[in-house]
């Protein structure tokens, strides 16, 4: 097979290419590369120095090198290199961005890794797995663009396929079709609608380029703090989390995660699963404390189980930080979904929906270890809801309708109308997901997952729910906590959670997991970078 390599280096604004057929200089850094090696690029980290990086020809290994140049010579120095692979490498093309400098490696069985190289905050040179996805086919050759976030890769009989680089992005891909014969040299955009790729016989093919749904860097970032254990099953698995606050030890304060696939899941503030509850289908959370019923107060947890329709209901024990399963209440849900709870003065009340649009109120009530309840009222939604909150103190409820916006309605009474208080817009996308109300300086704020563009709105409820902005979660590289994307559900607390989150945490569920590629899990922030983000856009 004949290789189509290059060595990348930064002139001005603009990213040259330079192939091996080209006549370079006595001390180019192309004179310092073994003849054997034939995959390999640079990359410049600033005016002197570069990244180097390259396959080993016998074993496969991917071998980063630093160059450093000075007086017209190069100073290379091997920093690292990586076991050998299952399969050879076809091609690799190296990013970057705001972490750090990368690469992309193809295979011959169609496999593809994503990887950091170099971390651009503390100048570390280092390996950080970000996913491994299938591309199929054979990958022969590929170029990232890396102003607009995009990667080109050419596949032989098959045309040009475009996908984002965004370690958080879907692996989505675009195809321009190409009748591709003969290997391909090159890569370049001559416009932000047009390619070009030229293959060996010198022949130039135009094919058209997607513009990118979204830039990620386009929102201000807040960086994970913590991330959970991983749910139990791959695939569309975690999905919405709750806050149960620890009043004797805050910093003991447990997260519980709905894990649709396999039941409920119980973590500390670290992240660590403390316990699995399989109980069913569970697909969202809530938590209520010092709930009364008569003379007796208990905390609660309540999910809605797509096992059977059910509203599922558990006692947990501060004493021990244990979750028990205390009894189910059936519903005539075709599809139960979302849920969310509300806390008048003595006992507790459920909201629910099914994805037809159904919602129902039930007042619930829990006797030792019998568990019933008795439907309140019952409204409808136009297309399908799912996330919803409920202000305890103010009566009030904000739902999710997940293809147009943001409903308020009141808890006061029954038979209430709703109004919709937000819709979509150029930043906020559908669906609208999860919800929760953050609390800062006597203010509200409602946070919304806007799922359709992987960011969270931010909206002033006591300023008629004038919307802020919004942020997105992005990646602590050094302690390899990955960023969150396609957020469903999420969580809020505003209270002092001890020395790590002392105003308070925000949970996200992250839809896709990766550094590496993994099942999916919850992401934490710390309540002091949400209360930052909200004063300084109020």
């Amino acid at each position: 097979m004949f290789h189509r390599f290059f060595t990348y280096s930064v002139i001005g604004p603009c990213l040259a290419v330079c192939a091996l057929v080209c006549q370079a200089a006595p001390e180019s850094i192309l004179t310092h590369i073994p003849d054997d090696v034939e995959i390999y690029a640079s990359h410049s980290i600033d005016e002197n120095n570069q990244l180097l990086v390259h396959i080993d020809p016998l074993t496969q290994a991917l071998v980063v090198s630093a160059v450093t140049s000075l007086n017209s010579r190069f100073d290379i120095r091997e920093q690292y290199r990586s076991p050998p692979p299952d399969a050879d490498v076809e091609t690799l093309c190296v990013f970057q961005d705001t972490q750090g400098i990368g690469a992309f490696v193809f295979d011959a069985r169609g496999m593809a890794s994503q990887q950091y190289l170099y971390l651009q905050s503390n100048a570390q040179w280092r390996q950080v797995a970000i996913r491994d996805f299938s591309m199929g086919g054979e990958p022969e050759y590929c170029m990232v663009d890396n102003a607009s976030g995009q990667i080109y890769i050419a596949e032989e009989g098959i045309g040009v396929w475009q996908m984002s680089v965004a370690p958080e992005s879907e692996l989505t891909r675009y195809l321009s079709p190409l009748e591709l014969d003969e290997d391909t040299v090159s890569i370049a955009l001559i416009s932000a609608e047009k390619g070009e790729l030229s293959d060996e016989m010198g022949r130039v093919h135009s094919f058209n380029v997607k513009p990118p749904d979204y830039q990620r860097g386009d929102l201000p970032m807040l960086i994970a703090d913590g991330q959970t254990d991983p749910v139990q099953r791959f695939g569309d698995a975690a999905d919405d989390p709750a806050i149960w606050v620890n009043n004797e030890t805050p910093g003991r304060s447990l997260i519980i995660g709905t894990d649709k696939k396999a039941g409920l899941d119980v973590f500390d503030l670290n992240g660590k699963r403390l316990q699995h509850l399989p109980i069913g289908k569970v697909n969202n959370v809530d938590v209520r404390q010092s709930v009364q019923f008569g003379e007796n107060r208990m905390d609660l947890a309540v999910a809605s189980n797509r096992s059977g329709n059910l509203l599922s209901v558990f006692a947990i024990n501060g004493n021990n930080l244990s979750v028990t399963h205390i009894g189910d209440v059936s519903t005539p849900l075709n599809d139960i979904y979302g849920l969310c709870l509300y806390q008048p003065e003595q006992g507790l009340e459920v909201l629910v929906n099914d994805t037809g649009g159904t919602y129902l109120r039930y007042a619930l009530t829990v006797a030792g270890d019998t568990v019933s309840a008795s439907l309140m009222e019952q409204f409808n939604v136009p297309s399908q809801p799912e996330g919803c909150v409920a202000d305890d103190k103010h009566q009030q409820l904000f739902y999710g309708e997940e293809a147009s916006g943001i409903w308020q309605r009141s808890l006061a009474g029954v038979q209430q109308t709703s109004t919709r208080i937000a819709g979509l817009s150029d930043s906020v996308h559908a669906d609208i997901e999860g919800m929760d109300i953050y609390h800062v300086d006597g203010k509200r704020y409602l946070v919304a997952s806007s799922q359709g563009n992987d960011s969270y709105a931010v909206y002033a409820i006591d300023n008629d729910f004038d919307w802020l902005g919004s942020f997105r979660i992005t990646a602590d590289i050094e302690n390899g906590i990955d960023g969150a994307s396609e957020t469903d559900g999420l969580a809020i607390s505003s209270v002092n959670l001890g020395s790590r989150y002392p105003q308070g945490l925000l949970v996200v569920q992250d839809g896709r997991n990766v550094m590496p590629s993994d099942k999916q899990n919850f992401k934490l922030v710390s309540g002091s970078k949400l209360a930052e983000f909200i004063r300084k856009h109020r």
